[in-house]
């Protein structure tokens, strides 16, 4: 990133809940995030990963396959890793919130750090483009079942989304583009958008 574009990402804090399914290439460009704007770039299956001892113990139905759910456990885990130093500025959330209960939690938390109201960023990608992804990526985890599930569970996602968010407030941007040309149209749309919000202020 250039000196100017560093120092342009400063004066900003930044809330993005990126929404897409497996395969829509959400880990890129949270990645891409987290290195232009310096700020963490959360997954919430990482965070399950890493404290799965605590989540069993709650007998949370579909913990063990890592699938968010409407858990106290889980908002517990998202408000501790939100409260480290490297979030004063903002983040990138990847899986989360993923029901109402999580998401009337993240707008208290961001309410409560002093930040702006999350941008919610839907990287689009027809379920057939999605199956082609998986299908290529020769993984175990990959059946064909296993990837239906997922497709399932990211249209389910979406729909609680668009209860809660207004419709206005979620960004579309076209996954099947190159990761470049998607990186492009998410900076144009924050640099845009973000200006116009105020910390704390909620959806």
């Amino acid at each position: 990133m250039c000196a100017c574009c560093a120092l342009a990402a400063a004066d900003h804090s930044f809330v993005i809940v990126l929404i897409g399914p497996t395969g829509s290439g959400k880990t890129t460009q949270a990645d891409f995030l987290k290195r232009r704007y310096r700020i963490p770039s959360i997954n919430i299956y990482d965070v399950i990963q890493k404290n799965r001892s605590t989540l069993k113990s709650e007998k949370t139905p579909g913990i063990n396959e890592g699938s968010p759910q409407d858990s106290l456990g889980i908002n517990e885990l998202v408000r501790d890793r939100l409260q480290a130093m490297d979030t004063s500025h903002g983040f990138v959330l990847d899986g989360y919130p993923a029901t109402k209960d999580q998401a009337d939690y993240l707008a208290s938390l961001v309410k409560q750090m002093n930040l702006p109201a999350p941008v919610v960023l839907q990287l689009d990608v027809p379920d057939k483009v999605v199956r082609e992804r998986l299908a290529k990526r020769h993984r175990a985890d990959d059946t064909a079942a296993q990837i239906e599930q997922r497709l399932k569970d990211y249209h389910r996602e979406m729909d609680m989304i668009r209860s809660y968010y207004p419709e206005a407030n979620i960004w579309t941007v076209d996954g099947t583009k190159a990761p470049a040309e998607v990186s492009k149209t998410i900076v144009s749309i924050l640099e845009d958008e973000m200006p116009k919000r105020t910390p704390g202020a909620a959806q």
